[in-house]
């Protein structure tokens, strides 16, 4: 390996090793696009595999937007895997019907396709990790991109070099790359002869990330500062950090102040939140919209001022609209975030009609990503609780507690099914699932993402809404099964 390649190897293991991107053991999905950033990539993770002890899947996604030149690209890396004797997962979704209907831009929408496609093959490839070619070009490009569109400390973070493809946390995202270069990935592709192709639609200034690329940083090299690239990563990896701890201190902080009725609102204390600095009100915003969002891509400097404006001089009753379909109002002491009445929820497009059922883990915890609630299960001796049968009627909506020993440790939680009957704590009779959503004024948008408990065939608890009045407390009862709910508010980062 001569001089060139052998650099920009150990480069990408130093990243690897700095950022404990990798663990002996791990399968990693390559993204690999057909491109130069991820063709080196895939070639780099090839030569360093047995020193960190991994093994490799290629994944490549077709957008369907260029026509024979996408297929070209896909017949390429299908090619390029078989090559290195790597299994090849290669998937085409028309990403511009999915835009149409998710009323969102292409590239908004390839970026959801692209991300759920990954996520699908690390879980059918059992891979812990996602590898994307993702490097410090565009890294500078996203802080510019930001700051020219306005930002705060958060933007400034730009793109993250390691982070959860999703709210479970079992896949992670890493990002090789991340310190290296364009110049130096050209260069590496030169010396090993790689092939690749270039995708037009980089080239044109339609867009403004390509303009930043091909005409803003080539302006700063030459006139202000040559190595701009690494500067604006550098400050985007200090941003990350310091956005980081203030993150963690803010999800704590909208904990003790806000009231997560789940699944589908975030209701805030307005004196609570008037008792925190300006910086971190406007946090709170933000990440209550992220809760529910998922992520912040139209959620604007503006739309947080509106917010706590309604908070500061609002009248009960007050509304606005935000985006994405959310609404936030005033209610007394309160602002309420909220999807609006039959307004469908951009982030779970991708889960649309999806069934999901998990087996509880009892005692223990369980994620449900499809909500981002957590279901905490513990068993107590009654005896230790001698006031709970009198207090049972008044069950928040976030827990909930059962007899034990009527229905054992074997409980699934899942979504609704055709045909989903209860029978409500304090009512005679079964009533459906269907009616209970109507009673409680839940949009049919969001009645798929709601967990419901069960017990074979039997549903325990709809969570949030109802609690049935089988395996209920009763004098006779010895152990308990207590439920909670719990939101999990995700990270923001893109």
């Amino acid at each position: 390996m001569n001089s060139e390649k052998g650099r920009f190897i150990r480069n990408v293991s130093l990243t690897i090793t700095r950022y404990d991107m990798l663990a002996p053991g791990d399968k990693v999905v390559v993204g690999v696009s057909g491109g130069p950033d991820s063709v080196s990539l895939l070639h780099a993770l090839y030569v360093l595999r047995d020193e960190f002890g991994v093994s490799l899947h290629v994944a490549h996604l077709n957008h369907m937007l260029r026509g024979e030149a996408a297929d070209e690209e896909a017949e390429y890396v299908e090619g390029l895997a078989d090559k290195l004797g790597i299994r090849c997962t290669v998937e085409a979704v028309d990403v511009r019907e999915y835009a149409e209907k998710a009323r969102v831009s292409i590239e908004l929408a390839a970026r959801d396709v692209r991300y759920d496609f990954y996520r699908r093959t690390a879980v059918d490839e059992g891979a812990s990790k996602v590898a994307l070619g993702h490097h410090a070009g565009d890294q500078a490009e996203t802080v510019l991109l930001r700051l020219i569109r306005g930002t705060g400390l958060s933007g400034l973070g730009g793109i993250p070099a390691v982070r959860p493809l999703d709210s479970t946390g079992d896949i992670t995202v890493i990002r090789p790359l991340i310190d290296l270069t364009p110049l130096e990935i050209r260069s590496y592709c030169h010396e090993a002869q790689l092939v690749y192709y270039i995708d037009a639609s980089n080239e044109s200034p339609v867009y403004l990330r390509n303009r930043i690329r091909h005409e803003l940083i080539p302006l700063l090299e030459q006139d202000y500062n040559p190595r701009v690239v690494r500067t604006l990563s550098t400050t985007a990896e200090l941003a990350e950090d310091d956005d980081d701890y203030i993150s963690r201190k803010v999800r704590k902080k909208l904990g003790q102040i806000a009231e997560v009725t789940l699944p589908h609102k975030v209701v805030i204390s307005i004196p609570g939140l008037g008792r925190q600095h300006i910086a971190i009100q406007r946090r709170i915003v933000r990440q209550a919209v992220c809760s529910l969002a998922g992520e912040l891509d139209d959620f604007q400097f503006i739309h947080v001022e509106k917010v706590l404006e309604l908070a500061g001089t609002g009248k009960t009753g007050s509304r606005i609209s935000l985006p994405g379909g959310l609404q936030a109002r005033r209610d007394y002491e309160q602002i309420i975030i909220e999807w609006a009445e039959g307004v469908q929820s951009q982030a779970s497009l991708p889960k649309e009609n999806r069934l999901f059922e998990y087996r509880l883990q009892v005692p223990g915890r369980t994620d449900i990503p499809e909500a981002c609630i957590t279901i905490e299960a513990d068993i107590f001796d009654i005896e230790h609780k001698p006031g709970l049968l009198n207090a049972i009627s008044s069950t928040d909506d976030d827990e909930a507690y059962f007899d034990l020993g009527l229905i054992g440790e074997n409980i699934t939680v899942r979504n609704r099914r055709p045909g989903d009957r209860l029978s409500p704590l304090g009512m005679k009779g079964r009533k459906k699932l269907k009616d209970v959503f109507i009673d409680k004024k839940i949009s049919r948008n969001i009645r798929d993402n709601i967990p419901v408990i069960t017990w074979g065939t039997e549903i325990l608890w709809v969570v949030g809404l109802c609690v049935s009045d089988f395996a209920k407390l009763s004098p006779a009862t010895e152990k308990v099964l207590h439920l909670r709910a719990t939101c999990r508010y995700p990270s923001c980062d893109q």
